[in-house]
């Protein structure tokens, strides 16, 4: 059994420990490069989970502000929380389904006319770095950290090769999860910490 699949058991058995039949949230953080994306895929075929990205929440942004932004406000302003909280989180602990559009990371806008619909049923996974940020922690049923060394995290991104941007990526997004890391300690508050490498 691979590290993942191990991973995604102890996730499934964890879900099943909170016996709601019915509709249970979670949130998977962690690092960038930490596993988060390939855990929620396993879960969603192991399970049937429908995964919610925290990246289509990006928040559109002038470059040039962007490039401003401290460690401390690049974790405030680069992930849009308040609109995963208002559009996904509020309406499913509510008991409604959801809907929203995601970031369209070519445009650096949000995607006109893409919606992306979310049934208050089975397992919804929101994954994503600062998903189980203070604000949005109440909303899930289930909190869990992906654990993963910040080497092995910082090799898988950088072997992914995505362009960031004029602006060294390391330099930004980094250093506010690293602020994130440090001044909310998302591990020690998750409900379970399974190993992403």
């Amino acid at each position: 059994m691979t590290m993942i699949s191990a991973g995604a058991e102890q996730l499934a058995a964890a879900i099943d420990a909170l016996g709601r039949e019915r509709f249970t949230l979670v949130a998977l953080d962690g690092m960038g490069g930490s596993g988060k994306s390939t855990l929620a895929a396993a879960l969603a075929e192991l399970r049937g989970a429908v995964v919610v990205h925290g990246d289509d929440f990006y928040r559109p942004m002038d470059a040039e502000e962007r490039a401003r932004l401290s460690p401390a406000q690049g974790y405030d302003r680069y992930f849009d929380w308040q609109r995963l909280r208002e559009e996904v989180l509020v309406p499913l602990t509510d008991g409604h389904d959801a809907a929203y559009r995601r970031y369209d990371w070519e445009t650096g806008a949000l995607a006109p006319d893409e919606i992306h619909a979310v049934s208050r049923s089975g397992i919804v996974v929101v994954e994503g770095v600062y998903t189980a940020r203070p604000e949005l922690a109440d909303c899930y049923g289930l909190v869990v950290y992906v654990d993963t060394p910040p080497e092995e995290s910082m090799r898988r991104l950088r072997e992914r090769g995505h362009d960031h941007g004029p602006i060294d990526w390391e330099s930004r997004w980094r250093l506010a999860e690293e602020h994130y890391l440090a001044t909310t300690r998302p591990r020690e508050r998750a409900h379970l910490v399974v190993p992403g490498h």
